[in-house]
């Protein structure tokens, strides 16, 4: 039961951190387009990413999937990556 739990957060957070890299991408074409000035739209972007890496799904499974502020044991190194890059995002929004 725990793995199934734990292969669900970690679609989802997966799935999540796409979605973040999607939108990074657009703010960063944003950012070159308006010669670094905020837009609108930039803002809208950033509030789009914050939203997602706040929302109360993402960091449940978050959190099920760190003890002690380090991935669980049984993930593989790209989802330990994955985890690391997951909490600095929420931590930086």
């Amino acid at each position: 039961m725990q793995m199934l739990a734990l292969a669900a957060d970690v679609q989802k957070i997966t799935a999540v951190m796409g979605e973040v890299e999607t939108l990074e991408s657009l703010l960063e074409s944003e950012t070159k387009a308006s010669n670094g000035e905020v837009t609108g739209k930039s803002i809208e972007i950033k509030a789009n990413i914050k939203k997602l890496v706040t929302s109360p799904d993402f960091t449940e499974s978050l959190n099920r999937l760190e003890i002690q502020g380090e991935p669980v044991w049984g993930l593989s190194s790209d989802e330990r990556e994955l985890i690391i890059d997951a909490r600095t995002k929420v931590l930086e929004s």
